[in-house]
């Protein structure tokens, strides 16, 4: 491996680990937002476009203790756009007054990101993915790599993993993988009946293990290993358009058009 290539992959690694972060500073922003979310009527503009981003932005530097990163490369500003596209999408049903319950949690948040990024054709993949035995949504299965990534963390207790040389789908790939150990909020759907906002008022006799999302809760606990943020990003996709703009073969204006289209 030549330096260029050196640089460019520890490049990547700062990029990705970035990415990862702006997304988990979104899903603890929109779960933390859950009862706007949901309630009926009132001000939600919060929840959309450039408010939407600057919560996003707070939300970063409150959990990560640093500045937001520059939005001047295409990725960061597309993933930003696809963001305020995933809430305007579900603006119809977050003023829905007859529905108390609108299910746009993390996840779900998670998996319309990752394929809004798939449609727009950039090579970027996120999800939320955990051992087959635990995963609720059977569209976020871990591969190999991910099990294996998974099998190393709870062995070794390592923070994260970034691969300069794995695949995905045959395809060269950078692939990033972030644990998460499940905080307090996790447990309202993961923890134990107890922790179950829908049996707030009522009788234990009462108490059901079915969480909001119609879920089996797993009764894990505060600390509990409960899988992880997988980020992966073709080589070819993030090698060949950030060459372009830094060598200004393209305008910085058009590297930022291209992230809005």
């Amino acid at each position: 491996m030549n330096n260029i290539e050196t640089a460019k992959d520890s490049d990547a690694k700062v990029f990705i680990d970035e990415v990862s972060n702006i997304y988990m500073a979104s899903t603890y922003y929109i779960f933390k937002q859950q009862s706007l979310i949901n309630q009926k009527g009132g001000d939600k503009s919060a929840l959309f476009g450039k408010p939407f981003i600057n919560n996003i932005k707070n939300a970063y530097e409150s959990k990560f203790d640093k500045k937001f990163p520059k939005e001047n490369r295409r990725l960061f500003t597309t993933l930003l756009k696809a963001m305020i596209d995933v809430m305007e999408d579900n603006r119809t049903l977050i003023y829905d007054d007859e529905l108390s319950f609108k299910g746009l949690i993390p996840a779900i948040f998670a998996f319309q990101l990752s394929e809004k990024l798939r449609r727009k054709g950039l090579g970027v993949k996120i999800k939320f993915t955990n051992f087959p035995s635990s995963i609720r949504n059977k569209l976020n299965l871990p591969d190999l790599w991910e099990v294996t990534a998974m099998e190393n963390f709870k062995r070794y207790n390592e923070k994260a993993y970034f691969d300069d040389e794995a695949t995905l789908n045959g395809i060269p790939a950078y692939r990033y993988f972030v644990p998460m150990k499940l905080e307090r909020f996790c447990l309202n759907c993961h923890g134990i009946p107890k922790q179950n906002p829908l049996n707030i008022g009522l009788q234990k006799s009462q108490w059901s293990n079915i969480d909001m999302t119609g879920f089996e809760m797993e009764n894990w606990q505060l600390g509990d290993f409960g899988g992880g943020l997988s980020v992966t990003i073709y080589k070819k996709d993030f090698l060949e358009l950030e060459q372009l703009c830094e060598l200004n073969y393209i305008s910085t204006f058009a590297c930022h058009f291209f992230a809005l289209e």
